[in-house]
């Protein structure tokens, strides 16, 4: 396909960007000097060209930097000691990546086999003692998903979904191209796999033919009907999968439905990355808002403003539902919803700050959040990203008319951007949720 050779020269420059600073960064890791933010970053790094390089077909790219995607991905999750050993293996690689991209045309001709395997020895060597598997073949309607466990453990503990997506690109879907596509898709998950499947064309009746047939493997903490709407696909055509599980993995489970991690920043780093991580001995008692030296935040807007609520408060993100009206309430509490048995008090943001009010739309989401050991609904116009911020980038929250400082952690400035981050439990006590 012409259109995708044409894509090329954007997607090798973009990787150069991303490689701008990385060998700096890995020294920084292996020397124990390096923050998580830092570290996510790497690992965007090489992710992001992984997913380019998949959806381009360009074979060898797309081998080695998802070798090294592995490999950042066990750093980030502290299952893996970066050492000087392992560094410079890292370091040979990147040099290869870099004459890959450099001579991008004849990219699939250059043997990569020696890099290869000195990342997948890494791999073998520390994954099994995480208790990792190869990757396996998963069943899925009428598909197979290859993905390994340690990777669909490690997203499952964060309160990820993980999907099967058979879609078409079409103008319709609002992306200049297939790799802006890809971009923004980053902000709100990670992209496992993604690849042109022209043979649905031929398989499938739903399929015009109009766009480009993609098959995406996609880790996110959105619902079904969400990220149909959010892709612009078809419900019918997105699948859950899932790892065949016992009963302790059940029960696994059953204790990360309590957290989320939502989805690449405007900065690079992803959801996924972004939504933080909570120990399973994680405790309602403790200040989730109290400001640690890197904190991360899911960003919503409401009109021009954003505002970011703690991650680890936000349990999932979900459209909007059919509400029980409630007498006597609160003029900003819409009413009760059932979501999965559990009966949920919904607020609208917009009244509880009394904002001017605006009709739901198509995009008005609810953000199921757990305030004081209580669910409740928070309605908002749209959900933005995650976004880390470190201490010092967190300023003191000034007067402001429409909301009160005792409802503010404060501002948080990056990049010329200012996001305004409440103390959500503050603003919705336990009385006001009850």
């Amino acid at each position: 396909m012409n259109e995708m050779v044409d894509l090329i020269p954007e997607f090798v420059e973009e990787s150069f960007e991303h490689l701008k600073h990385i060998e700096e960064d890995i020294i920084l890791i292996e020397q124990g000097e390096a923050d998580k933010e830092l570290i996510n970053r790497v690992f965007r790094a090489v992710h992001s060209i992984k997913g380019g390089s998949s959806f381009l077909g360009l074979k060898h790219i797309e081998l080695l930097s998802h070798k090294m995607e592995d490999i950042f991905n066990m750093v980030r999750n502290n299952d893996l000691f970066f050492d000087s050993t392992i560094s410079s293996i890292v370091l040979r690689a990147i040099d290869e990546l870099k004459d890959l991209l450099e001579n991008v045309q004849s990219s699939d001709e250059i043997d990569v086999s020696g890099n290869l395997r000195e990342l997948a020895d890494i791999l073998e060597q520390h994954q099994g003692s995480k208790g990792a598997t190869q990757s396996k073949e998963l069943k899925v309607s009428d598909d197979t998903v290859s993905i390994d466990e340690y990777r669909m453990n490690g997203y499952r503990k964060k309160g990820h979904h993980v999907y099967l997506v058979k879609m078409e690109l079409c103008e319709t879907n609002q992306y200049k191209n297939p790799l802006e596509f890809i971009r923004e898709i980053e902000k709100i998950g990670e992209v496992i796999e993604i690849r042109i499947d022209m043979d649905m064309l031929l398989r499938d009746e739903g399929f015009t033919g109009e766009g480009i047939p993609m098959r995406l493997v996609y880790a996110t903490v959105l619902e079904k009907d969400l990220l149909a709407h959010t892709l612009g696909a078809n419900e019918d055509k997105i699948n859950e999968v899932k790892l065949p599980q016992d009963g302790k993995q059940s029960s696994d489970i059953a204790k990360s439905e309590r957290i989320v991690s939502p989805p690449v920043t405007a900065n690079g780093n992803d959801i996924s990355d972004q939504l933080g991580e909570m120990e399973d001995d994680y405790e309602e008692e403790e200040d989730d808002e109290a400001l640690k030296e890197y904190n991360e935040f899911l960003t919503f807007t409401v009109g021009e403003e954003e505002y970011g609520v703690t991650i680890q408060l936000i349990q999932e993100i979900i459209t909007m539902q059919s509400m029980t009206p409630v007498p006597d309430s609160s003029d900003f509490m819409k009413g009760v919803i059932n979501l999965r048995g559990d009966i949920i008090p919904v607020f609208d943001f917009r009244k509880r700050l009394a904002f001017e009010e605006r009709e739901y739309d198509a995009k008005t989401i609810t953000l199921v959040a757990k305030v004081l050991d209580k669910k409740i609904g928070i309605i908002v116009d749209r959900v933005s990203e995650v976004i880390g911020f470190k201490k010092d980038e967190i300023k003191d929250a000034p007067q402001i008319e429409q909301i009160p400082s005792d409802f503010l952690i404060g501002i948080g400035q990056k990049d010329q951007r200012f996001v305004f981050l409440l103390k959500i439990k503050e603003i919705f006590k336990a009385e006001e949720a009850a």
